[in-house]
């Protein structure tokens, strides 16, 4: 059977029947992402910037964009393939688990490394090892829904799956601006580990010992790549791609310095307490609840109205917008206004989004790595945000042109993916 006859439909062989419930495998796998989330973004938006402006106060935007740059380099190549690895992993503990525990362990390890980290060197290193692990832990753990989740569940499951982020957002930044930074690595590495024994254990993944392996391509390395890239041959497919790409773009651009925008562009002296760190926090919190409130019923309205594409284009018209308050208002309120409008309509996209995402996977045998494919436009962003954002800071003289920048981007990524035609 080639890949050709199971880019439809459900696949023709499955795992052996999941005894595990939805609503017990979506409460761990809710756990499992908040846990992966509160180490992106604890490590991304505090420790990372404070511990890189303790090292290299001078030179601190730059080399915070080259270690974001490597890291990002290292997310781009992990997301796939931990994707693939795990679609050809044959185990009686199935295809995911093995990978999710062996990279969570491996990850809390380097959040160890990076939290007694004195020099940049070593700091970028761990850093890119750190985001290689953590990625191909998502790549692995992105992939269950697609393999047990239902069609027509999968709106809700995208909005329960969607609330990880912000969840994990919530536990991740808190935690890092209120202990060192030592413990900020080390606590958000056993939760990780944590979570993660709680998904595997608690909800058991079929064995996949019986399962067929995805075909391999014929020729060496010259038919291997186009081979791996082959859903961009899917039209759907790749404006998903694109519009992602251009949502998370926005996304990353501003948020990835947000902590030096409130340094630099609204001034310390305006900050509740005069506390970079806790402004952070504080934004990101407001942020995070106006998006659990907006997405919590949002699949399910999408899975009833079967509009799941409409809300991805409103959700980026909305974040435009809301990028052009901080321009207008450039003060302490001004970014308040923006962190509940975007809170809002972020929260409105990561509802549907990864049910918009597994609706256009055109292999079955594939859909670790496909999955995974799309995922790499969450980390490619992240690689051209921080020379975008470095360059535009720089260049421009001013935080101004970021949120111009990501405006721009948000609306591009709702025009295209109001262009897919098998998703309403």
């Amino acid at each position: 059977m080639t890949a050709s006859d199971v880019t439809t439909g459900t696949p023709a062989t499955s795992p052996s029947t999941d005894r595990v419930g939805l609503g017990r495998l979506l409460t761990f796998l809710v756990t499992a992402t908040s846990s992966m989330f509160a180490a992106f973004q604890g490590i991304q938006q505090i420790l990372i910037p404070a511990q890189v402006g303790a090292i290299d106060p001078d030179g601190k935007v730059g080399s915070l964009a080259l270690l974001t740059t490597l890291a990002a380099i290292a997310s781009l190549i992990a997301l796939p393939t931990g994707g693939a690895v795990s679609d050809r992993t044959r185990s009686r503990f199935g295809r995911r688990a093995p990978w999710i525990l062996a990279m969570a362990i491996v990850s809390a390890a380097l959040m160890v490394v990076m939290g007694v980290a004195t020099a940049l060197p070593l700091l970028a290193v761990a850093y890119m090892l750190l985001w290689f692990t953590a990625n191909f832990y998502q790549g692995a753990a992105a992939a269950i829904l697609p393999d047990r989740v239902p069609v027509a569940r999968r709106g809700l499951a995208s909005a329960l799956i969607g609330l990880g982020t912000p969840i994990g957002v919530l536990v991740g930044v808190n935690i890092a601006s209120r202990v060192s930074q030592f413990w900020g690595y080390t606590t958000i590495g056993l939760i990780l580990i944590a979570a993660s024994l709680l998904l595997v254990v608690g909800a058991p993944e079929p064995s996949s010992v019986g399962l067929p392996r995805p075909e391999r391509a014929p020729g060496g390395l010259r038919t291997a790549v186009p081979v791996f890239f082959r859903a961009f041959s899917s039209r759907d497919f790749t404006l998903a791609f694109v519009s992602r790409f251009g949502f998370f773009l926005s996304y990353f651009t501003v948020s990835g310095y947000l902590y030096y925008t409130l340094e630099d562009y609204i001034g310390v002296e305006d900050l509740p307490g005069r506390d970079i760190a806790v402004a952070v926090s504080t934004l990101t919190t407001v942020t995070v609840l106006t998006w659990v409130v907006v997405a919590t019923g949002l699949g399910w309205l999408a899975d009833r109205l079967d509009r799941r594409k409409l809300f991805c284009g409103i959700s980026s018209a909305g974040l435009a917008a809301s990028l052009c308050v901080p321009i207008i208002l450039p003060t302490w309120t001004g970014m308040l206004i923006y962190a509940v409008t975007s809170g809002a309509f972020i929260g409105t996209y990561f509802a549907v989004d990864l049910a918009v995402m597994s609706l256009v996977l055109p292999d079955k045998l594939n859909e670790g790595r496909d999955f995974g494919i799309l995922a790499v436009a969450t980390g490619l962003p992240q690689i051209l945000s921080s020379v975008i954002a470095g360059g535009l800071i720089t260049v421009f003289g001013g935080y101004t042109a970021l949120f111009a920048f990501g405006a721009i981007c948000a609306v591009l990524a709702g025009v295209v993916i109001m262009r897919i035609r098998a998703i309403r």
